[in-house]
């Protein structure tokens, strides 16, 4: 199946929602003009990181109701980065599917947190795969990327695209700066690639751009947001962290030649072990 998909690594407006929201429907209006049929953001992107400020959090829905229209107003499917949503159970960094009709077919609650997270946000503990138009989805956000175990769950569902809305940083390799500055960017790179080639899935990356600076903490982004598919690698990769979007047509029928030739499925279903 082809299906067309554009990715927007998005400049945040700290602690400015409309301002990004604002933003965000011109990049939609943009990829529905383009055909697209999906459009992904990055995490957090609605608001920034809130880092304990649980002002910032939404406890009504408002976010998503927000680009349930949207999606609906522009006929295209949405995953619209990731969203702090709250209620009597603690604080949850959430992304979710929304089709172009504005239905909700999928839900995810970030389970492996980053460590700043951990001060404030409950981790989630399912891993939902889900229908679409376009074949069987799943959802990761960010740091669920480092572990092939959350993969491993999905492939058991017969996972074909994985979308992983992110805000990844220079500064996240802490110690290993002093090593190599250029750290996280060759860890991305060399994840995005693995997991779609060992789990024989499309992996659609999403990461915010630019810089940050709030509470007394500077960010400055990887950007690299990219899709990659076994054999190929990269499709497409945006090799810096400005604000940008790219389009990009994908073929999941190379899925199936994956696992005729790789077999991984297979063996992951006869239990096979290393």
């Amino acid at each position: 199946m082809q299906v067309k998909i554009a990715v927007v690594q998005f400049a945040i407006h700290q602690f400015a929602p409309r301002k990004n929201l604002k933003k965000a429907e011109q990049f939609i209006i943009e990829a529905a003009s383009q055909q697209a049929q999906i459009i992904v953001f990055p995490e957090d992107f609605v608001t920034g990181p809130l880092s304990g400020n649980n002002a910032f959090a939404d406890y009504e829905g408002q976010y998503v109701k927000h680009f349930q229209k949207l999606a609906l107003q522009y006929s295209i499917d949405i995953v619209p980065g990731s969203i702090i949503e709250g209620d009597s159970t603690g604080l949850y960094n959430t992304t979710y599917y929304i089709d172009r009709s504005g239905e909700i077919q999928g839900r995810y609650q970030k389970v492996n947190l980053w460590l700043p997270e951990r001060s404030y946000i409950t981790a989630g503990t399912g891993i939902p795969v889900f229908n679409t138009r376009y074949g069987r989805m799943g959802l990761i956000i960010c740091w669920d990327l480092m572990f092939p175990e959350i993969f491993r769950a999905m492939v058991r569902q017969d996972v074909d695209i994985v979308i992983c809305p992110s805000y990844w940083c220079f500064e996240d390799a802490g110690e290993g700066i002093k090593h190599d500055a250029n750290a996280e960017i060759k860890l991305l790179n060399a994840l995005c690639v693995t997991r779609a080639f060992e789990n024989e899935v499309v992996l659609v990356y999403a990461n915010a751009a630019g810089s940050a600076n709030y509470e007394g903490i500077e960010e400055h982004l990887i950007g690299r947001s990219q899709i990659t598919v076994p054999f190929k690698g990269a499709l497409n990769l945006l090799d810096h962290n400005k604000e940008a979007m790219f389009l990009q047509e994908v073929d999941t029928a190379i899925l199936q030649d994956a696992e005729k030739s790789y077999e991984i499925r297979k063996d992951l279903k006869a239990r096979v072990k290393c």
